[in-house]
């Protein structure tokens, strides 16, 4: 029996050969390495747009995108840009051009944006078309993927809303040069040199499709937007349509300068090449635009009760010195003073009288109830959802608007005192409910177009927009 040896025993078995790993699993092996952060290597100069001049220097600035279009340009050579953003960048203190090259990298720019450049040039764009705007003629051109000593940041978490919100020019105690409203605008303002629209978002569409002349497909997002004269549309295209989703209705404000416009009995505007559009802009304007729309969404009491407790009559008409003001100095004092109390006189003709009217629709008297409104021609009227007895005052809306030579109040924005009722009426507002068709119809032709001086009040408060009380009239 011939020998057997121990291997004979066991299957005869070669070990695999395991190439020597790296440390990392295949799924960290798929993931792409962080990009490199970028650092300057050059001595770059701090500078604001104002003091720019045309030449070769290292400059970094900042500002916030005004206006912005993506121009492709498709290449086939490696590496090559494959198109440009033509960016207008504005800060405190004027607007310039950034014609912005791109290869692989994919800046999610919008609207309001602040971003900080650096640069090596700058150009002037005068009388070359393409270069630059002409509302912004100084530029750069920057290609960071291909340019070590150029490049372009986003500010997406460092940006507190606090930098270079003021448009070039605007000053609180002026009017903004060229400020107009959207009914002026649609009446001939879009003839205007350097027209600005001052407007506040009132809703966003939804995205949509369109092919352009070209033959591509390009998104567009059209808002309505509102002043306090009327409304208007606002349409953005392409890249630029994406800046809409980030706006609030009824709160959003943007001042438009110089947009591209159609008029087809409301205004539809555009951005072209020379639109400015700024966001939320930290002007008086603003403030009073936003307060105004803000106004609109909620639900305002029907006929506001007389404020004795701010106002005493009796003190101001005891007054020793008497201040009669126009309603365009009224509303410079509530702009400039708005946490003061001001008492004074001004006179104003009536233009509208609707006495007969709201008797005949029962609605000579009003008040409000359990958040619900109450109208009626007669002084005691029961709430429909307490069963509750209410004594109503004399509707405000029996007044038309109320002018002088520099303004306008319109209907139902007075708030009067039982005594100022009285003296403009002659009667009480028992009298009044009572009273016969024939001396309604007598007290609207003695009140029309009738001179009349009101001893007024106004305390704005924690608002920005308030209403007028009036504790006196004199004939």
């Amino acid at each position: 029996m011939p020998a057997s040896s121990i291997q004979s025993y066991f299957p005869s078995s070669s070990p695999s050969k395991v190439a020597p790993g790296d440390g990392f699993t295949p799924e960290e092996l798929q993931l792409s390495p962080p990009a490199s952060a970028w650092v300057p290597v050059l001595d770059y100069e701090e500078s604001d747009i104002t003091s720019l001049e045309p030449g070769p220097r290292h400059l970094t600035l900042m500002g916030r995108v005004v206006n912005f279009y993506d121009m492709p340009k498709p290449s086939k050579r490696p590496k090559a840009a494959q198109g440009f953003v033509k960016i207008m960048i504005a800060d405190d203190t004027g607007t310039m051009s950034v014609r912005l090259w791109y290869a692989n990298t994919v800046y999610p720019l919008k609207l309001g944006q602040l971003v900080t450049l650096w640069t090596v040039h700058i150009s002037q764009g005068d009388g070359q078309v393409g270069l630059a705007s002409n509302a912004a003629p100084l530029f750069t051109s920057i290609f960071p993927e291909n340019e070590r000593n150029c490049h372009f940041m986003i500010h997406e978490r460092s940006d507190d809303g606090s930098m270079f919100k003021r448009p070039y020019g605007a000053l609180d105690s002026q009017v903004l040069p060229g400020l107009m409203t959207l009914k002026n605008f649609v009446d001939g303002g879009f003839d205007v040199d350097e027209c600005k629209l001052l407007v506040c978002v009132k809703s966003i569409g939804p995205r949509k499709k369109f092919t352009n002349k070209n033959g591509t497909t390009s998104d567009l997002i059209t808002a309505i937007v509102l002043d306090n004269s009327s409304e208007g549309y606002l349409t953005l295209y392409g890249s630029v349509s994406g800046s809409a989703t980030a706006w609030k209705p009824y709160e959003t404000v943007l001042l438009i300068a110089d947009p591209g416009w159609r008029i087809d009995k409301t205004a539809k505007l555009s951005l072209n090449a020379n639109t400015q559009v700024f966001i939320d802009p930290t002007i008086a304007e603003a403030r009073y635009l936003r307060a105004l729309a803000q106004r609109l969404t909620k639900k305002e009491h029907v006929n506001p009760p007389f404020p004795h407790d701010l106002f005493d009559a009796e003190e101001a008409e005891l007054a020793a010195v008497k201040v009669l003001y126009k309603l365009s100095e009224i509303d410079e004092f509530a702009r400039t003073n708005p946490r003061e109390r001001a008492v004074g006189y001004v006179s104003v003709i009536v233009t509208e009288v609707h006495i007969v009217t709201n008797y005949k629709r029962e609605m000579l008297m009003s008040n409000e109830c359990c958040g619900k409104p109450m109208f009626a021609s007669k002084v005691k009227a029961r709430c429909h959802q307490c069963d509750r007895e209410c004594t109503l005052r004399i509707n405000p809306r029996i007044l038309g608007d109320v002018i002088d030579e520099t303004g306008t109040i319109s209907t139902g924005k007075l708030i009067f005192s039982e005594a100022a009722w009285e003296q403009l009426l002659g009667r009480t507002a028992e009298q009044l409910v009572t009273a016969s068709l024939d001396v309604m119809k007598y007290l609207e032709q003695r009140l029309l177009f009738l001179r009349l001086t009101l001893g007024f009040g106004i305390h704005l408060g924690s608002e920005e927009i308030g209403r007028l009380v009036v504790w006196c009239v004199k004939m």
